[in-house]
């Protein structure tokens, strides 16, 4: 009897007996179509023929065990297969002629779906009835129970990881896989089998293969791109890319009669400037004529590690490793031993930039099923017994290309999860607990004085006379990588024809582990000089860690990402306010960042006049203002040499240039606000205790007063977290903020925001205040953990006072929108999914939409407990707003542009209401007052007239939507009732509105309204 295989899918032909003749087939033509789609493993294909014919015949053994062979194939479908296997046994006539392979897929399908119980129980009753002479038979069996023990003991003892899905940007319905992602997280590639180059389909229903690439920028990912020069119309797989992002090692497979051969190579690909070269097959010290199919390079270079079939193996995929010799070429390659390898597959290797911790995927060891993802660490030689990294990393399909970060804290990862956009979807591991692994990323470029990019430069690093490695920086850019350990002295020369050689020595000490800096370094040319002409110091100190940028691995601009690092539910039990004092910008910084790159900055080496000069000071004589307390400084104009940064002093000119430049004085600590000695400002100042307007600029990791150099008067902030803030001017009145935004705007700083100060404080904005629609997925009682959701990201949690813990999933603007989604997320199995909308971070009910006119309003504070309207004496026009839920909103003003709320905002807080914050309308609160008709002979239906407003919702069997408010000038609110072109018209209409309780409504001219 032929086993089938949940991977291969090949089935026995016979057909499962049907208890009642009227389920039997009655499309013989479809059946036979869906045998040839199973048979060549084309299972999409098959499951929608199959299902089509169990619609016929919804009791027939055969076609419910053919629909769930399909559905335990498809990685998307497989929750469905348990079920459909059950009604085969069920329907077929007798217990006695059930084939055993039907009990066998089931044991499977309860297998993958975490029913590990259930599948033990079946295979316990395989193991009675198959022959002891069938060995192989029940050695499968004995080790998938082995999969299933390790599943429990596993998913008993889960790993504190988030796992997030990288959404549809980089995924789709197709397979995606393989991602490679360099070190500092700036460019990833990845295989897919979306519709790509040629457009070719393979026989499972998916097209060929394609590599892509996406960059980060902004701390998201952007929209991939096919790679041309390497992509065919055949399959083209990316399995690894170099840490630096130079080199990119591609799978070409053989073909014969359309289907992949036994054979496999590993071909290489190099970034020469802005394109890819074309790829070039690795020797024979790798490639073989067997298979080869995954490969990764160690940091250095100099070590590399892949995956073969090739003769002399433990069996299956092996994973083998070369190393490079003297001569630059490679070695011959070693079986790493059976310490890694099994029995079974053992594939897709990644090295860590450590060097000596491997993690690689095994159907052997203790895998839950599938492939697992294993770790190892090399201690003296010795690869340490492989360990599994845990559930939820690791599933009962196949996890694999698992692609750490050089902290050890993120990796990227391909696995098929609940929810994906598509099949096998690319994913973001955070791992919290991980050891840190102690590095240091060193990245920057080469240039000339000039600024220019110097080209075919090699960087030479050593370490106790041995070398570490040589790294190859890009030959159109001059950018580089390199990895290495800190608490480490290490040699580094940088050749470069041309060019001088540079030698010096790399000193990290270890408080900088797990961190990167950006360096620019500057080569002098080979020239004759005389003796006044620079030459490199004696001592080059390429990082000066006072002065440049160092910070923590992944948190970049361009590598952070927006996911927060807590995403356990549980622990949030109350919700926090961001405040936007605390909120990151850094647009303007990447912006002048990326014009120094492209060199577009202009010469300053002549300092203005308006600046006194202030005492000549080393940068490790400048005070650092303490820690713990919040000290506010006016900055100076800093010169910036042309293209060289603080870590390339390399002539006198620019030595002198950075001893002069003015240093900064620090402030006492009582002292509100700082200037420096003769330093004046354009702006006019107002007194320190009013309410005024600022436009914040932003906060940073590290000072950056260069950023700012074209505006007098910024003010700079260190906050406890050692933040720096950045603040232009002081403005009595919002439009004087709104001119001076508009101005600096002109000058390149696109990303102000214009703020609230009190007392020279900024005021804390409810960040909450805006209004947005949101998904509640679901509400327990209990909570639990995130990675119940881990194939949904932004997933926020709300506990209420009911006892409930309410999960909503994103942000929208629009209901239209919340609703399309929420429609996909039904379609995942989110089934008690629906609309909600948050106000000031409460969690309201559905009904509550955005007012389609254009209006806005300040809310002054929202009460389960009303309060009369005399509390709010102070202010006139509040009004109060009671939504369906019994919250009540108090609300001042109402208004046609977001620029007037802001206004006046200054008058209610000034008044001392300090939670008020600007938002939208909402339909059946307020609309601005006196909002005219413009076509004055148009009539009205007036449906009541008050001496106390009541909100538009009370008139809510009318329609919201058809309601307007005129506010007159005897005091009275009058409600009136759409608009019509005749007064026969309105007349008409007249009629169905009194029937609904209104019986003082009247027609009239809406000329009347403008006038009165």
């Amino acid at each position: 009897m032929v086993i089938l295989s949940i991977y291969i899918g090949v089935c026995s032909a016979y057909s499962l007996n049907a208890s009642p003749k009227k389920q039997k087939i009655k499309d013989r033509r479809k059946y036979q179509i869906a045998e040839k789609f199973l048979a060549n493993r084309n299972y999409s294909k098959a499951a929608v023929i199959y299902k089509e014919l169990l619609e016929q015949a919804s009791r027939n053994a055969d076609l419910n065990f053919k629909l769930g062979l399909c559905y335990l194939n498809i990685v998307s479908e497989k929750d469905k297969s348990v079920g459909l296997l059950e009604k085969s046994i069920q329907y077929t006539s007798s217990k006695n002629n059930v084939p055993m392979d039907v009990f066998h897929n089931l044991a499977k399908a309860y297998h993958t779906n975490y029913q590990f119980r259930e599948a033990l129980k079946v295979y316990k009753d395989l193991l009675q009835i198959i022959s002891p002479q069938n060995t192989s038979f029940r050695n499968e069996i004995q080790r998938e129970m082995k999969m299933c023990q390790n599943g429990l003991e596993l998913v008993k003892h889960p790993v504190n990881i988030s796992v997030i899905n990288l959404g549809n940007k980089i995924n789709t319905e197709y397979d995606e896989h393989s991602p490679g992602v360099t070190a500092d997280e700036s460019t990833m590639v990845f295989t897919s089998r979306r519709n790509g180059t040629g457009s070719k389909l393979d026989s499972d229903g998916q097209y060929f293969e394609d590599i892509y690439i996406s960059n980060k920028l902004n701390g998201k990912w952007t929209k991939p791109l096919g790679i041309q020069k390497l992509n065919t119309i055949d399959h083209d797989a990316s399995i690894s890319i170099s840490p630096d992002g130079q080199e990119l090692y591609i799978y070409k497979a053989g073909y014969l009669s359309r289907k992949e051969s036994e054979g496999g190579d590993i071909y290489v690909s190099k970034l020469k400037g802005n394109e890819w070269s074309e790829p070039k097959k690795l020797g024979p010290s790798i490639n073989s004529k067997s298979k080869e199919s995954h490969i990764s390079i160690s940091a250095d270079g100099r070590t590399i590690y892949f995956s073969s079939n090739r003769p002399g193996g433990y069996g299956g995929m092996d994973i083998y490793t070369v190393s490079k010799l003297p001569n630059g070429k490679w070695g011959r390659a070693k079986n790493l031993g059976p310490a890694i390898n099994t029995e079974y597959n053992d594939d897709a290797p990644f090295i860590h930039s450590d060097g000596k911790t491997l993690y690689f995927s095994s159907a052997g060891h203790n895998t839950m099923g599938g492939l697992d993802i294993f770790k190892s660490i090399n201690i003296k030689g010795r690869w340490t017994n492989p360990v599994n990294i845990g559930y939820p990393i690791n599933s009962t399909d196949h996890d694999i290309y698992y692609t750490p970060t050089p902290d050890g804290k993120r990796a990227y990862f391909a696995s098929y999860r609940t929810g994906s956009v598509g099949r096998t979807d690319i994913f973001l591991i955070k791992t919290p607990d991980a050891d840190e692994a102690g590095l240091f990323v060193l990245k920057g470029k080469i240039v000339t004085t000039n600024g220019k990019p110097v080209g075919e430069a090699k960087i030479t690093v050593s370490k106790g006379g041995k070398t570490i490695g040589i790294y190859t920086p890009n030959s159109a850019t001059g950018k580089f990588l390199f990895i290495i350990e800190a608490g480490k002295k290490y040699d580094i020369e940088i050749v470069a024809e041309g060019y001088r050689t540079l030698r010096t020595v790399l000193n990290i000490p270890p408080k900088y582990a797990n961190k990167e800096n950006h360096s620019v370094i500057t080569l002098l040319p080979l020239t004759l000089r005389s003796k006044d002409e620079p030459d490199y110091p004696q001592t080059i100190e390429l990082i000066d860690f006072e002065e440049s940028k160092i910070n923590q691995l992944g948190t970049l601009e361009g590598s952070k990402d927006s996911i927060p690092d807590d995403r356990k539910f549980e622990e949030m039990k109350k919700l926090q306010k961001d405040s936007t004092i605390s909120k990151k910008d850094t647009k303007v910084a990447s912006e002048i960042n990326q014009s120094i790159d492209a060199g577009e900055l202009k010469d300053s080496n002549t300092v203005r006049k308006d600046i006194v000069e202030n005492k000549k000071k080393s940068d490790s004589q400048l005070t650092i203002p303490s820690k713990k307390i919040v000290t506010p400084k006016v900055l100076q104009k800093v010169t910036v040499p042309d293209k060289v940064t603080e870590l390339a002093k390399v002539d006198k000119a620019i030595e002198k240039e950075i001893k002069t430049k003015p240093t900064v004085k620090q402030d006492k600590p009582v002292q509100k606000i700082s200037a420096i000695e003769g330093k004046t400002t354009e702006l006019d100042a107002i007194k320190s205790g009013d309410l005024a307007f600022t436009l914040d600029l932003g906060n940073f990791n590290s000072p950056q007063p260069e950023l700012f150099e074209k505006l007098d008067g910024v003010i700079e902030t260190k906050s406890p977290g050692d933040k720096y803030h950045y603040t232009y001017g002081k403005f009595e009145d919002y439009k004087d903020a709104s001119k001076a935004k508009k101005v600096i705007t002109n000058k390149g700083f696109k990303s102000s925001k214009i703020r609230i100060l009190r007392n020279d404080k900024l005021v804390k904005e409810e960040t909450g205040g805006e209004i947005y629609y949101t998904i509640q997925i679901m509400a327990l009682k209990i909570p639990i953990k995130t990675e119940f959701f881990d194939n949904l990201d932004n997933v926020r949690v709300f506990v209420g006072e009911d006892g409930f813990t309410r999960f909503t999933y994103r942000k929208f603007k629009s209901h239209e929108q919340a609703i399309q989604v929420m429609n996909r997320l039904i379609k995942m199995g989110y089934w008690d999914a629906f609309v909600r909308t948050v106000i000031n971070d409460e969690l309201l009910y559905s009904e509550l939409k955005y007012s389609r006119a254009s209006s806005y309003t300040i809310q002054i504070m929202a009460l389960r407990y009303p309060k009369p309207l005399s509390f709010f004496k102070d202010l006139e026009n509040v009004i109060a707003f009671s939504d369906k839920k019994g919250l009540h909103r108090y609300t001042y003003g109402s208004y046609k542009t977001k620029a007037e709320a802001i206004r006046d905002l200054r008058t209610v807080l000034r008044n001392g209401y300090w939670d008020s914050f600007v938002r939208k309308s909402l339909i059946g609160e307020r609309m601005p007052a006196n909002q005219l008709m413009d076509k004055e002979r148009y009539y009205t239906i007036q449906v009541m007239a008050l001496k106390n407003a009541r909100p538009l919702n009370y008139f809510d069997n009318l329609g919201i939507d058809n309601l307007s408010l005129y506010e007159g000038k005897d005091g009275l609110s009058r409600y009136t009732f759409q608009n019509f072109s005749s007064q026969t018209n309105a007349q008409s209409r007249l009629s169905s509105v009194i029937t609904k309780g209104y019986l003082d409504a009247f027609t009239r001219e809406i000329k009347w309204y403008n006038e009165h």
